[in-house]
């Protein structure tokens, strides 16, 4: 998986995969869902990338401690990209 690719769930939800970062060499991604004519909604998960026999898996990530630690790594991203820009 990589970012800018749709992923459709076994729910038949997709997403868009927005931003990713490795933590402890496990891969995850910030996704927005998409509605039906593939249009980003106001729904945003993470998704956590799962490679066993290859074969890859995602998962929603719950875990508070990840959560943050992604918010960091993403708000860091997001300075270094936009930081000097004046609104």
């Amino acid at each position: 998986m990589k970012v800018d690719e749709i992923i459709d769930l076994e729910n038949g939800t997709s997403y868009l995969l927005l931003l990713d970062s490795l933590i402890d060499n496990i891969k995850y991604f910030l996704a927005v869902e998409l509605d039906d004519a593939e249009e980003p909604t106001k729904n945003y998960i993470v998704l956590k990338e799962i490679i066993e026999d290859n074969d890859t898996y995602i998962q929603k990530e719950t875990d508070p401690i990840i959560l943050s630690k992604l918010i960091q790594d993403y708000s860091l991203d997001y300075e270094e990209d936009y930081g000097d820009e004046e609104a």
